[in-house]
């Protein structure tokens, strides 16, 4: 597989002679419902449109009557393509980041109907706005991202490495993804977090308070509820906005009572209307009985991602003896980096091996990983998150921003509370000079240690994050060899999102793959990565190797086992979910 992208279009690639207006001056006087048609229409495009091809683009978007108008756009598109090699297939005008920013902009504002204009320019104007938040979201940004990566130059790894970051980090999570792998591992989180709620004490006045407010008798009734907006995502042939008209039936008014709990209120918009808000309900109500999904994606990840919003919601507004106190806490520590990850590790090595998890320890030792397997002489040690990165520094693509938002998330904070990384080392320090206290069936100078951290969100799933936290990593290793220890035998660090070891589980507890072997492989060939020693038939063949190696964990994986035939739907979807969507 290829790390690529495609190369945005902006307002001044095409009218290079023409100061672009404010996007509000374009906006101004147009209904806000044909803006939101708009916006929710762009958004259903999938990823490998044909409408990626600019040609393409123009075709379907403008009417005949504007013509002359589109002819004057196709030279100026040729005239700036022509100035590189590139190819035209290369470029695009949509850009996920811009088409949810403008349905964010049509939402928050209203722009009124005051000026009479014929759809032709109605047409035009929506078409150079959005190529001025094209501009905004790209040609701004990446003036962000030069000057704060240019300390870097010198060193051309961290440099590349960096940049990639900085250019992918804002819409990664938005444009890199499966489909399927988002519907199946949405609804294990789910039902998993049920099954974790059900087992806690002080959770069970909440979980009556959320079955009462969606009208279920349990969850098995909540996730029934959400069948048909997941149908109409898997089932929507065309690209553009999805629709579910609700049927004239005898469920036809709990139906739409349900839906009404995932749909964009006005009031929630007038306040503060942004990703997140869209992330927690992707739904909008167009008339009494329909309702349009704002963007697929969103709309999948509401069924386990957005059960924290919903709960949250709910159980801020439950008396002091009744709520959660810390309903955080108990989603990101005790479900998702305890419960979560211990049972998805004990399916994947089985009874083999030597093993202890975070319970296991945590009550006898300070600073124990979070799980810990020894398969002779080899030492996997797992550290988990789940946390998130600042959305405004995520959209900024200052990456010395960046750099120090992933540096207090994941290496140590402002206050030098160690992070991840240092706690990954402080073991290594352990395993190396033989003060583990809790396994001493080792060598030290033969054993070879594989350091994995698991993260939560897919947004850690970014292109050239992993290389990036591995700098730190081996800076943390010189220092331990100073120290006097040999690390020669320590692995790279290899960041891995729990939704791909949901999906990928039945593949290695079945043995068709060994984890051993695929983090060797990425270690050695991604993290370890340089041209040297290697033949390549041109410049630009090792350029985009280069690049290559950028790719996360994830996507190696997945593209792996897909190219091996070795896809199969995992076992616990099957057991958990087959009986609900029956």
């Amino acid at each position: 597989m290829e790390l690529t992208g495609k190369i945005v279009i902006t307002f001044n690639d095409i009218f290079p002679e023409e100061d672009s207006l404010e996007i509000n001056e374009y906006l101004e006087g147009i209904e806000r419902d044909l803006l939101i048609k708009f916006s929710s229409f762009i958004m259903g495009f999938s990823r490998n449109s044909e409408y990626e091809n600019p040609l393409s683009f123009l075709r379907m978007y403008f009417s005949k009557e504007n013509a002359d108008f589109v002819k004057i756009v196709f030279k100026n598109l040729k005239a700036f393509v022509d100035k590189d090699d590139y190819g035209m297939d290369t470029y695009s005008f949509p850009f996920i980041v811009s088409s949810l920013s403008f349905f964010e902009n049509a939402y928050d504002k209203d722009y009124g109907a005051s000026q009479n204009y014929t759809d032709q320019e109605i047409e035009v104007r929506v078409f150079k706005a959005y190529l001025v938040l094209n501009k905004i979201n790209t040609t701004d940004r990446t003036i962000t991202l030069n000057e704060s990566t240019k300390h870097l130059k010198e060193d051309i790894s961290k440099y590349s490495t960096a940049y990639c970051l900085g250019l992918f980090l804002n819409s990664s999570d938005f444009s890199n993804y499966d489909i399927r792998k988002i519907f199946v591992t949405q609804t294990i989180r789910a039902i998993s977090f049920f099954h974790f709620l059900e087992q806690r004490r002080e959770a069970q006045e909440l979980l009556k308070e959320f079955y009462k407010e969606y009208n279920v008798s349990n969850y098995q009734d909540y996730i029934k509820g959400l069948l048909p907006i997941n149908i109409s995502v898997f089932n929507n042939e065309k690209e553009a906005h999805t629709d579910i008209i609700i049927p004239d039936d005898k469920n036809q008014i709990s139906s739409i009572e349900f839906l009404e709990k995932f749909s964009i209120k006005e009031t929630q918009l007038l306040q503060e209307f942004d990703f997140i808000n869209m992330r927690s309900t992707p739904i909008y109500r167009v008339d009494k009985l329909i309702f349009r999904l704002t963007y697929p994606l969103f709309v999948l990840e509401l069924i386990g991602n957005g059960l924290y919003f919903k709960f949250k919601t709910i159980n801020d507004k439950l008396t002091r003896e009744k709520k959660i106190k810390d309903l955080y806490g108990l989603k990101t520590y005790e479900f998702s980096e305890k419960y979560i990850l211990h049972n998805i590790l004990k399916e994947y090595f089985g009874n083999r091996y030597f093993q202890r998890n975070g319970d296991e320890l945590d009550a006898e030792f300070d600073g124990a990983p979070d799980y810990y397997v020894r398969n002779g002489k080899r030492i996997f040690l797992f550290e988990s998150k789940d946390i998130l990165i600042n959305a405004k520094v995520k959209q900024s693509s200052d990456f010395q921003a960046i750099d120090d938002e992933l540096a207090k998330k994941l290496y140590h904070n402002d206050e030098g509370k160690q992070k991840a990384v240092l706690q990954i080392i402080n073991n290594v320090r352990k395993i190396l000079s033989k003060s583990l206290q809790f396994d001493s069936g080792f060598s030290p100078r033969n054993v070879i240690i594989h350091p994995v951290l698991v993260l939560h969100n897919r947004i850690f799933n970014t292109a050239g994050l992993n290389k990036w936290v591995n700098f730190w990593f081996q800076d943390e290793l010189e220092k331990l060899d100073q120290e006097g220890y040999n690390t020669s035998n320590v692995k790279p660090l290899v960041l891995i999102d729990i939704d791909t070891l949901i999906f990928n589980k039945d593949v290695f507890k079945n043995r068709n793959l060994k984890l051993e072997q695929v983090l060797k492989y990425y270690q050695d060939n991604y993290l370890n990565f340089t041209v040297q020693g290697r033949k390549y038939n041109s410049e630009d063949e090792a350029i985009q190797a280069n690049k290559n190696s950028l790719i996360p964990f994830g996507d190696y994986l997945d593209d792996k086992i897909d190219s091996e035939g070795l896809r199969v739907i995992p076992r616990e979807f099957e057991e958990k979910a087959y009986g609900l969507f029956d």
